[in-house]
């Protein structure tokens, strides 16, 4: 459902789906409760620096709305979210600030956490033409390494070895005295309940069978003596749960987070002591880790038969590396969505098979 508003009136577009539809012919449809979301907006179309000039007209106020969907799942990905549980953590500044109305509280919240992928920790992989590579066999993994000896990939056939480290915080936050420190973390996280404990991550099943994600026993943090544990080796299976998204062929698989203890101690030191760790540069809430399961058909190597989806959804035989090795490879995403933030991000990856010479 879209509206526009008028002047003196409200034009409401509004496309039911198929219960709606059912209870409209009985005579029971009624609307109950809405929610908003902002899906058309580009923000990157408004000119901060711009926004006092007379003569400025934001291209984002002309955005057209979408057109309204009869699938459910389809409707609002970037609903608009309320944090007030923030406000049971209030500090005396934000109780004495002019705007805080005791009638109406609010949570005070300046930022809000973002997903990232993290890049800095030395184990993560690397990636070519803008896409992480998963080889699918010991054969691939081979002559990848063949062709390109320094290059880290997720393989398929070893889970352990290496996988994708999503983080959960703050960035960019430090024009406003907030840094990656535990206090930060407490303050602008934990006590604003805008902590992570669980992922959605949603991948294409005709690809990735599984998701593998890690157990309570992980940990992510360092010290101030420039010590560090990190562990993320024990990775358990989760199977498809029955929570819907708005990607077609695509399951939904739920994983856990731990906290990121990953703390930046001294504000002043240069580099800070969390950037050999963290792509997070200010207050770090959790994290999480996970690698991936493709198909059984995916993963048969250059003697066998080449399974029909290399052709259909990708290419074959490419010389992806310059050399005489050739790959089929298909591109795909992954997303992955804060079960409390709402926050997401997309993971691009090339699953890779070793197809000949």
């Amino acid at each position: 459902m879209a509206f526009i508003k008028t002047s003196d009136s409200i034009i409401i577009d509004a496309t039911l789906t198929e219960k709606g539809r059912k209870l409209m012919a009985r005579g029971k449809f009624d609307v109950s409760k809405f929610a908003f979301g902002d899906d058309e907006i580009d923000y990157e179309l408004y000119d901060f620096n711009r926004a006092g000039a007379p003569d400025y007209y934001p291209a984002l106020l002309n955005t057209q709305m979408f057109e309204a969907y009869s699938d459910r799942t389809k409707n609002i990905q970037y609903g608009l979210n309320s944090f007030d549980k923030g406000i049971l953590y209030l500090r005396q500044e934000e109780l004495s600030d002019p705007s805080f109305d005791p009638i109406h509280p609010h949570a005070f919240l300046m930022y809000l956490p973002i997903l990232k992928i993290n890049e800095a920790y030395k184990e993560t992989p690397q990636t070519v033409s803008g896409s992480y590579v998963i080889s699918v066999n010991d054969e691939t993994t081979s002559k990848i390494k063949e062709s390109s000896p320094n290059l880290r990939i997720l393989e398929s056939n070893n889970i352990e070895k290496r996988k994708f480290i999503v983080e959960t915080g703050i960035t960019d936050c430090a024009v406003d005295g907030i840094f990656g420190t535990v206090e930060d973390r407490e303050r602008y996280i934990v006590e604003k309940f805008l902590l992570d404990k669980d992922f959605l991550i949603y991948a294409d099943n005709r690809l990735i069978t599984k998701i593998l994600g890690i157990t309570p026993n992980s940990e992510f943090r360092n010290y101030p003596s420039g010590k560090s544990i990190i562990n993320f080796e024990a990775l358990a299976e989760s199977i498809p749960i029955s929570l819907e998204n708005q990607f077609d062929n695509y399951a939904t698989f739920l994983v856990r987070g731990i906290d990121n203890m990953i703390s930046d101690f001294d504000r002043t030191s240069s580099p800070l002591a969390g950037e050999a760790f963290s792509s997070i540069n200010g207050p770090r809430g959790t994290v999480t880790a996970f690698n991936v399961k493709t198909s059984p058909g995916l993963r048969i190597n250059s003697s066998g038969t080449r399974d029909f989806r290399y052709s259909k959804f990708g290419y074959t035989d490419q010389a992806v590396f310059g050399d005489s090795n050739k790959f089929d490879y298909i591109d795909t995403t992954i997303y992955i969505l804060g079960a409390t933030s709402n926050s997401r991000v997309q993971v691009p990856i090339r699953i890779m098979r070793f197809s000949g010479t």
